[in-house]
């Protein structure tokens, strides 16, 4: 086919080339004007942009919008947990306070048990371990390494310091300022069980303030019938939906 296109405009006259060859230009200039008054009117009537391409890429944009504010509630909370642990460090000591440790062991001992919750906050993945199946070997992870740290630290502190008595063993029985008896073990694990709540309602409260970003960003993607956005939405409407309704169930937060 190619060849006897060649062929046929090799034995073509000059004249009918130049004629060929006008009617191309022309046909080529008559489409170009044709698409700018187009667009031109298009811009008039305010469409600047048209298309499935188009709408694509505006809700790609929305999407990251989305994610950029999400992400914004993941930081927020993170600090928060943060902030929570480091206030733990008062009710920590007031355990050992009541024991009449001095200042600079106590001092020592908050941070050492503060650590492991520290650490937990770092690997941030609460709304997977606050869930019932995971829960129980979760907190149980915690106390055994928080007791390792108590233990470590109770042994380099067999020397009476500041005067006082050297640090309890981690089955103690300890009674509180009004009498109430209670193990080392049992004191701390009631820290460890505030702290857990604390950090489970800031859970809940980011899981809140998501689903307000999720409904708002669900309409707009339903207005432009972008079906798969759509879904991504409701998923994770209801995924921290449920998150909350398990949490407060399991550690019976109102």
């Amino acid at each position: 086919m190619q060849g006897k296109i060649e062929a046929d405009l090799t034995n073509m006259s000059t004249a009918n080339l130049i004629v060929l060859f006008v009617g191309i230009s022309v046909l080529l200039i008559v489409v170009t004007v044709i698409i700018i008054v187009t667009i031109t009117k298009l811009k008039k009537l305010g469409i600047k942009n048209f298309g499935p391409l188009e709408v694509e890429h505006n809700n790609m944009s929305t999407m990251y919008e989305m994610n950029d504010k999400i992400n914004d509630i993941d930081n927020t909370c993170h600090n928060q947990m943060k902030y929570i642990t480091e206030r733990m460090k008062i009710h920590i000591s007031n355990v050992f306070a009541e024991m009449n440790i001095c200042v600079p062991t106590r001092v020592s001992i908050s941070s050492a048990i503060r650590s492991p919750l520290y650490e937990s906050i770092s690997n941030n993945h609460f709304t997977a371990e606050l869930m019932p199946d995971r829960y129980t070997t979760y907190r149980e992870r915690i106390i055994e390494t928080i007791k390792d740290e108590y233990v470590s630290l109770a042994a380099t502190n067999k020397n009476e310091q500041c005067s006082r008595d050297k640090l309890p063993t981690w089955d103690a029985v300890i009674p509180d300022d009004s009498g109430k008896k209670a193990t080392m073990n049992e004191r701390l694990t009631e820290c460890v069980d505030i702290w857990l709540k604390r950090i489970a309602k800031e859970v809940m409260n980011a899981c809140e303030k998501k689903i307000v970003i999720y409904k708002q960003y669900l309409r707009m993607f339903e207005e432009s019938k972008d079906d798969f956005r759509i879904n991504i939405c409701r998923e994770c409407i209801e995924k921290n939906e449920h998150y909350i309704r398990e949490i407060k169930h399991l550690l019976h937060i109102d």
